[in-house]
């Protein structure tokens, strides 16, 4: 309860960044805390982090950000990675909890559409040979900003119950489920359009993709990775087991999926 009301609500996306820089000691923080691999979503996936100051900004402007136009902020984080299968999911579910340890030492994030990764990876050096996964604009929230928190989906709009467009049952939502549900509904995405749902079952959650013409592909990925995080970070607040998401089929059970909603992972409770 404590880490959704004080940390996961508190995550909104930020526009206008104060030219204050992010201390050194903030960044070793960050650094810290990625450096715990347990907050993988999977472990066979390498990563490797970096993080650069607002001058990249014209080197990235081109290639990252909504309509070509990258968000000017004092640092960017920049999540490389062996190119994978899943490895954009393994990218938002590891720089999702990177944005939140942000969010718990005063920062404020937003994420950039990566446009050209390559070119991406070009313009800032060729740290590693590993591909560029994601892109976050960091730093203090502008105080003079009249910025406005977006409006998400509802707990409702998010959830069915046993199969795909079912009704659900309250009584599914165990005390301590509903809030990592809730930080689900509260992900970040792009353009905040959320096309996922969840399927609450007595043992188990389903992540499913829904059609949307809007999103990329690498984005639609991404999102799927944030909001997974997003789930597991309150549930492991909430529940004595922390549970783990697993992208193996579901065989078991008829999900009743329409052909254009796509199944995404299982998480068994």
């Amino acid at each position: 309860m404590q880490y959704y009301e004080e940390i996961v609500k508190k995550r909104h996306s930020c526009r206008s960044f104060a030219k204050k820089k992010v201390g050194e000691d903030l960044l070793y923080k960050l650094l810290m805390y990625y450096d715990d691999r347990t907050r993988n979503l999977t472990e066979h996936i390498k990563t490797f982090i970096k993080f650069y100051d607002g001058s990249v900004w014209e080197k990235l402007n081109e290639h990252v950000g909504y309509n070509g136009h990258c968000i000017k902020a004092p640092a960017y984080m920049v999540v490389y990675s062996e190119e994978k299968g899943r490895y954009l999911e393994n990218a938002g579910f590891l720089a999702e909890g990177l944005t939140l340890k942000m969010t718990e030492l005063g920062l404020a994030a937003c994420w950039q559409t990566v446009n050209n990764a390559e070119a991406v990876k070009e313009a800032l050096g060729k740290e590693t040979d590993m591909v560029v996964a994601c892109v976050v604009a960091f730093g203090y929230k502008d105080p003079k900003s009249k910025e406005k928190p977006v409006k998400k989906i509802s707990l409702d709009e998010l959830t069915y119950g046993t199969k795909y467009g079912q009704d659900i049952d309250p009584h599914l939502f165990y005390r301590e489920l509903e809030d990592a549900l809730r930080a689900v509904a509260h992900s970040q995405s792009f353009l905040n359009l959320q096309p996922y749902r969840v399927i609450v079952d007595t043992d188990q959650i389903v992540l499913v993709g829904i059609h949307d013409e809007t999103t990329k592909e690498v984005d639609r990925h991404l999102n799927y990775g944030i909001a997974m995080f997003n789930f597991i970070c309150v549930a492991q607040a909430t529940r004595d087991v922390t549970p783990k998401w697993s992208f193996a089929p579901v065989t078991d059970r008829d999900l009743g999926l329409p052909a254009d909603v796509k199944y995404v992972a299982k998480c068994k409770l």
